[in-house]
């Protein structure tokens, strides 16, 4: 405990005691307003103390407010605040440079992302998948701990955490006067102690543009790092004292203007952006035109030092409007923009030198909050299939029934409110009992859907962030009750994200960065492939998909088509029956072993499906198991079934592009030998009616049947 901490606390017991001793049982001597005097005359001194103590940084860290949710990307005094409460609660955010203590900066990026990590374990925060975002439950949690006292240990050591500000005891300031020439000391800035005498040469000083930061496109605002230049001093130090900086601003259509008008701040930083970095601010700068056309203003009184053998980034950030209705391009750099007099630099000796730097760069600036969420149905989205229920339970394995992609642009964006639509092709006793939204294998949100054949459902009361540009993989799945409804055959069920509405937010809500909300607003509806639900049919996966055409291979012909569809069975809730047949059947309605299965296989040539009455064609149909003609399959067994047409000509009246596909089938599992069960596929199944697009997908490639 410091010196002035334990002479509050001194203070504080006395006070304390003076109070008790005026109580009923206290001597007579000494009177009641005597008493009441000396502990007036405490309280004041106490408060004198504390104020003494806050100014060096040992008092309660101002408490930060959050009016948004914060996330990699953003920026804002909110950031900095943040930064600075997790310095300060021991979780820093950099141990050196940008973010460390006393460094604090307005940008939420991989090491405060990071450092509320940290925080968030520590304060047993429930953040799941989103550990380093810090969203309204971390802002809950961060209230309820209030504010934070940084700690001084008194013991000599400037310690991770502790900074001059803080802790001055332990981390005392560079001062000049001690004879020495001590790190951060120079002949300008403590010239007693490095005088120029010390100069050994000339020095001269060398500029690189920096890596960082880049081109870019940006939302207007404050605080937009805009131009870095690397600078290198050799045999001396070198103080850079004035820079020219220029800037072009463009509007759309070849015109330019004022920069003053749009760029009101300028801040010069020493390597990061920070407080303790800063080396210059200018409000409202004023930028004068020369005769050439070029508009520059000076930045001068930088006394930005640079210790001879090293190199260090001069930073340039800007503030600009925000009331801007079209885009600005904003080029920057220094003037006049060749090896000339842009930037002024003096050695150990007094001596100046100039020189300039002629690569610029070029800054997009956008109306500020522009983000733009957008939704689209992802390549992995599933295929229409069937889904096994349970007599008792139904269905309770969170099948996946839509894959999404949510992409924001033009920044970052959190994806607040989705809503899904849904329709029964049986009843509203099918509906699923619930849908669960998630990114990825995190759980994000739930919605239950009303009790109406058609009707919708929403995700709400989440904050998911979605970084700029870059894609997240959303899954919307559900588990369904037991229903009659899935004995024999089932029922179909089919979900979709609407068409969006910006009046009426219908499909969703999503948050720019500047905290505005705004709907989701898709140009077409985004649907999911048919489910059913049963007891008892095939989970079925398409394998392939093959034509081929072979000219002049039949007697008096000009040529023979083969299509060959694969895909592979595997029965639930009982036995598929003989799912094969004898090839060289005439019709595709024919010859079923047992009425074990049926696949409707078609052709179209030139557009136009073959009929088998015309003379000049024939065609040949083929359903093969891999288990064999008359094997049954057992439930949970796979097989693989290939099923073929051939299609014969024996003269050209049915040229054309010839494709094949699958349009429905039949099947039996879990019935009597002989009960052609349940048809699905495209058209009337046959059999029995077709419920939905089983089999859109099961095309083959075209071929050309050509004489």
């Amino acid at each position: 405990m410091n010196k002035l901490m334990k002479k509050i606390v001194a203070i504080a017991t006395i006070a304390t005691v003076s109070v008790w001793l005026v109580g009923p049982g206290a001597a007579q001597a000494v009177t009641a307003a005597d008493l009441q005097a000396q502990i007036d005359a405490l309280l004041a001194n106490l408060a004198t103390l504390q104020a003494q103590l806050t100014a060096m940084g040992g008092g309660t860290a101002a408490a930060c407010t959050f009016t948004r949710a914060l996330y990699p990307g953003v920026t804002g005094a909110d950031v900095q605040c943040l930064q600075r409460y997790l310095n300060s609660s021991g979780h820093p955010v950099a141990a050196s440079g940008a973010g460390s203590p006393g460094n604090e900066t307005t940008y939420y990026g991989s090491r405060t992302t990071a450092a509320v990590s940290a925080w968030q374990a520590a304060n047993s925060v429930a953040c799941g998948a989103y550990c380093g975002y810090f969203g309204p439950i971390s802002q809950a949690k961060y209230t309820s701990l209030g504010p934070v006292t940084p700690t001084c240990d008194s013991d000599g050591t400037c310690d991770a955490g502790e900074t001059h500000a803080n802790c001055a005891a332990d981390c005392p300031a560079v001062t000049c006067g001690n004879g020495t020439c001590d790190t951060g000391e120079t002949n300008v800035t403590c010239p007693a102690d490095c005088p120029a005498s010390a100069c050994t040469a000339e020095g001269a000083f060398t500029l690189v543009l920096s890596a960082s930061p880049v081109s870019r496109t940006v939302n207007a605002g404050a605080g937009i790092e805009a131009y870095g230049i690397d600078v290198t001093a050799t045999n001396s130090d070198m103080t850079i004292g004035r820079l020219d900086f220029r800037a072009i601003v463009a509007i759309p259509a070849g015109t330019t203007e004022n920069p003053g008008n749009f760029i009101v701040g300028i801040k010069v930083y020493d390597t990061s952006v920070s407080d303790a970095n800063l080396k210059k601010t200018i409000t409202s700068p004023v930028f004068t035109q020369d005769a050439a056309g070029l508009w520059s203003t000076q930045l001068s009184d930088l006394n930005f030092v640079v210790t001879k053998g090293t190199t260090k980034k001069l930073l340039i950030a800007i503030d600009t409007g925000t009331t801007i209705d079209l885009n600005r391009t904003v080029t920057i750099g220094t003037y006049p923009g060749t090896a000339a007099a842009g930037i002024r630099a003096r050695d150990c000796k007094g001596i100046d030198s100039y020189l300039g730097l002629a690569v610029t760069r070029v800054l997009t600036i956008q109306n500020p909050g522009v983000a733009t969420v957008a939704i689209t149905r992802a390549a992995d989205n599933p295929l229409s299939n069937n889904i096994k229920a349970d007599p008792t339970n139904g269905v309770q394995t969170n099948e996946t029934l839509l894959s999404l992609n949510a992409k924001a642009t033009a920044g970052s964006a959190a994806l607040l409110r989705l809503e899904v639509a849904y329709a029964s092709l049986a009843s509203a006793s099918v509906l699923p009992s619930i849908l669960y939204l998630y990114d990825g294998d995190t759980l994000v949100s739930s919605a239950t859907p009303n009790a109406t054949e058609d009707g919708a459902a929403t995700f709400e009361n989440f904050v998911l962030p979605i970084t700029q540009d870059v894609t997240k993989n959303l899954k919307v799945k559900a588990n369904w009750a037991a229903s009659a409804y899935f004995q024999s055959g089932g029922a179909a069920f089919l979900l979709n994200v609407p068409v969006g509405n910006a009046a009426n937010l219908a499909t969703g809500v999503y948050q720019r960065a500047n905290g505005s909300q705004l709907g989701i607003v898709n140009g077409v509806l985004i649907p999911s492939n048919t489910k059913w639900i049963s007891e008892s049919g095939l989970k079925l996966t398409f394998v392939s998909g093959t034509a081929t055409y072979t000219p002049e291979t039949i007697a008096g012909g000009v040529g023979l088509a083969k299509g060959t569809i694969v895909f592979k069975a595997v029965p639930f809730g009982g036995t598929l029956i003989e799912p094969a047949y004898a090839s060289g059947a005439t019709s595709n309605a024919a010859n079923i072993v047992g009425s074990g299965m049926l696949v409707n296989i078609v052709a179209t040539v030139g557009g136009v499906a073959p009929v088998a009455s015309v003379t000049d064609v024939t065609l040949t149909y083929d359903l093969q198991s891999s288990l064999g003609v008359g094997a049954n399959v057992a439930e949970d067994q796979e097989v693989t079934i290939t099923t073929k047409l051939e299609i014969g000509k024996t003269v050209s009246t049915t040229n054309g592009t010839t494709v094949f596909k699958v349009n429905d089938l039949c099947y039996n599992v879990g019935s009597p030998a002989g009960n052609l069960g349940v048809c699905q596929g495209t058209t009337s199944g046959i059999g029995g009616a077709g419920t939905g697009n089983l089999t859109d997908n099961w095309v083959t490639n075209s071929v050309n049947m050509t004489p």
